[in-house]
Order: structure tokens, then C-alpha cells, then sequence
């Protein structure tokens, strides 16, 4: 992570704290001591800021490392950042306007409790938050034998986020998806952070989740190696042990393929692309066509996609799937206002959307790379299929009612 984004962790680390430093310390205390005092925790940080640079992993093998750092980053280093701002701008007003006296100082501490709470909020107890929500939709083509059929849906598990008390959010999200009794459980990707280890870890757990009619899955671009080290023999032998990991769990992964799912004497096409996002990648890159082969027009299909951008990309001009379900934006994971930090990006960025009669869900997911969550909690989702009926109904998406 700190490799792809190393210049931009030092300026914000190191830029602010210079700024204060000539603000509010040099100008106010010739104290060594009380100078040299300032400086540490940036210097530690900073050292610690290289230090990852050069960690073969996006991330380190042992999150709570990371984890540290970034509570580190939103408590202390954005707040500093958001008051040198501050301090920045009162200091420019009042040169303009000729002002002895400004508001710059509290006004920028103010705004620097604004990250200093979100991320601990977010990091204690918005992360630990998980909600069971309801999806119904109506199809006017759907197979009389799948009106009611019922299906767990889950993504974004990052199950090598789940340390110490944290572990209880993914044994609560298995639970809640076993409650619902549906006849199959979907999973959309992201299963692990960076390898295959981190699923066996959790192994006992996961392979819990059975359902009458089978669990399927999906990778997401955390199942594959773009964010490990070692060369290209090292990554393809650890990609090879997260299908095989996903697999031993019980559950049918489908890689760019399709099957059928028969109820009650019907069938439909439930098809699973790969979720590579690695530009230049030689192999696991989602393929739609292969993902429907052999799909008529005639048959109702369910496309697992993990990246919603396929649903108006691919799904919509390229296939005649009714259903597109997919994970990837976490909600945002933080979020005020109804503004989320994945909105300026992805235009279906998390619930249901509907074209004709066609449709995509995107949910929010269960965990995160990142284990913060603000005003967007994680998910699991009961996700029953009707049969339209006259009048036409709308496709709805709501907690769950007990």
C-alpha cells in the first residue's frame, strides 16, 4: 500500500508538522527539549512510513501492524494536516483584510476532530457493526419453480482483517447467513487480503456456510497476487492455493463459467466471472462471454461479477443476464450525509439499480482491508427471487424485518 503512494504518506506526514512547528512552537519556546519533543512521534512515523515501503506485500502478513499505523495516521496526522490548513488560510485572510485577530486555531482544531472521531469510531466500533438486510425482486420472466427461492448473499469478507475482538463481526456475519435457511449462499469475492493463509486461518469457521442447493463463489482482485511479493511462479502457486483453499471450504468457485441451479422442477444459469483488475494480467481476467457460454436468450441468468462497473461495461450491451450481483466498493466504508468516499467513482456504488428489467445489486460487504467503518456498516443480505405479478411490483431493498 505505502509502496504505490509513498511521496504522498510523507507530505502528509512531514509538511503539516513543519508548518506547526514554525507556528506554534519555534515562535513560542526556546526549549530543546520541548522542540526535540515535537519532532519524535514524526520521526518515528515517518521510519515507520519507509519501513513499509519496502515490505514485499501491499500489506504486512500481520495486519494489526498496519492497522496501528493507520489509527495513527486519522488521530493524529489528519487532524495536524486539517489545522496547519487552517492556520494557513486565517494567516492569508488576515494579511488581506488586515485582521489582528483570527479564529484560525480553533476553528482548525475543531475540524481536526472530525477524523480524529471517525477513525476512532470507525476502527472500535463502526467496524464491528453488522447489519441483515432484505432484497426482493420481481422478474415478469422468472421460472414459476424459483418464485420465493431465497439466496444468502456476502462479499468483501477480508477475513485477514478479522484479528482479536474483531473475529466476533465474521462468526456473527456466518451465523446471520446460516438464520436465513436460503436454498443457496452466494459469495461475490475478496475473500482474503493477500493470501491463500489467511483463508485456512478461518477455514473451521467458513466451511459452516451450507445451503441445500450449494454455496458458489466468485474471486475478487484481493484473491489474486497483485498485492504479494516474489516473482510470477511464487504468485500463480499462491493463486492456485486460494482456489484450492476456497474449494476445500465446499464451495463451487466459478472462474469465467457458468452452471445450472434447479428448483422445484426449473432451472437458471448462474454464471461467475474472474476479478482481476491487474492491468497487463496474462490470466484471471473476467471474461463475460466465456462466463455465458452457452447462455440462450432464453434462459434467466445470474451474473456474479465482483466490480459493479461490469453491470453498464459488460452486463447491459454484451449479455441478456437479468440479475448482475456484486461487491468491491465496501459502501465507501465512510461515509456523512449520504456522501460516501467511493461515490465520486462508481455510479452504482452500493444497494439496488434497475434498467428495464434488468437489474444490479451491489453490497456493501461484510469487512475490509482497512478495518474502519463510519456510517456504512457491513452486511449480509437475504436476496429472494419473485415472480412478477400483476400490478407490477418494484424490486425493493430494506433491513430486515424479524
Amino acid at each position: 500500500m505505502i509502496a504505490r503512494f509513498l511521496p504522498l504518506f510523507i507530505l502528509l506526514i512531514l509538511l503539516p508538522d513543519f508548518y506547526l512547528y514554525r507556528q506554534l512552537v519555534a515562535r513560542r519556546t526556546q526549549s530543546v527539549p520541548l522542540r526535540v519533543a515535537w519532532w519524535i512521534p514524526t520521526v518515528v512515523l515517518t521510519i515507520y512510513t519507509i519501513i513499509l515501503f519496502f515490505s514485499t506485500n501491499f500489506v504486512p502478513e500481520n495486519p494489526r501492524l498496519l492497522n496501528f499505523y493507520l489509527l495513527v495516521l486519522g488521530v493524529f496526522t489528519l487532524p495536524k494536516l486539517l489545522l496547519a490548513i487552517s492556520l494557513w488560510v486565517g494567516e492569508w485572510i488576515g494579511k488581506k483584510r488586515h485582521w489582528r485577530h483570527h479564529y484560525a486555531l480553533p476553528v482548525g482544531m475543531a475540524l481536526g476532530l472530525i477524523p480524529a472521531w471517525s477513525t476512532v469510531y470507525g476502527s472500535f466500533f463502526g467496524f464491528q457493526e453488522l447489519e441483515v438486510n432484505r432484497m426482493d425482486c420481481y422478474f415478469d420472466d422468472l421460472p414459476k419453480g424459483f418464485d420465493g427461492y431465497r439466496i444468502a448473499l456476502f462479499s468483501d469478507a477480508h477475513v485477514g482483517s478479522y484479528t482479536g475482538g474483531d473475529s466476533l463481526v465474521l462468526e456473527r456475519a456466518v451465523d446471520s447467513l446460516l438464520a436465513m435457511k436460503a436454498d443457496a449462499i452466494f459469495f461475490l469475492g475478496d475473500l482474503q487480503n493477500i493470501g491463500p493463509w489467511e483463508i485456512k486461518e478461518k477455514a473451521t469457521l467458513l466451511s459452516r456456510l451450507t445451503a441445500p442447493d450449494g454455496v458458489y463463489s466468485i474471486l475478487g482482485n484481493h484473491d489474486y497476487s497483485a498485492y504479494q511479493g516474489g516473482g510470477f511462479r511464487r504468485k500463480l502457486a499462491q493463486e492456485k492455493q486460494t482456489e484450492q483453499a476456497e474449494r476445500e471450504l465446499g464451495w463451487r468457485l466459478l472462474l469465467n463459467e457458468n452452471t445450472v441451479l434447479r428448483h422445484n422442477g426449473d432451472s437458471i444459469m448462474l454464471c461467475g466471472m474472474e476479478g482481476n483488475e491487474k492491468k497487463g494480467a496474462d490470466h484471471g481476467i473476467g471474461l463475460i462471454h466465456k462466463a455465458l457460454e452457452g447462455v440462450g436468450d432464453n434462459h434467466f441468468a445470474i451474473l456474479l461479477a465482483h466490480n459493479p462497473k461490469i453491470w453498464r461495461k459488460y452486463a447491459l450491451p454484451l449479455s441478456t443476464a437479468h440479475l448482475t450481483l456484486s461487491g468491491h466498493t465496501h459502501g465507501g466504508q465512510m461515509g456523512i450525509f449520504g456522501v460516501t468516499t467511493t461515490s465520486p467513482f462508481y455510479s452504482e456504488n452500493g444497494g439496488l439499480y434497475e434498467e428495464g428489467n434488468r437489474k444490479l445489486f451491489v453490497t456493501k460487504g461484510v469487512g475490509a482491508l482497512i478495518p474502519m467503518r463510519f456510517n456504512v456498516p457491513g452486511e449480509v443480505v437475504l436476496l429472494t427471487l419473485h415472480r412478477q405479478t400483476n400490478p407490477p411490483r418494484q424490486s425493493t431493498y430494506s433491513d430486515i424485518t424479524q
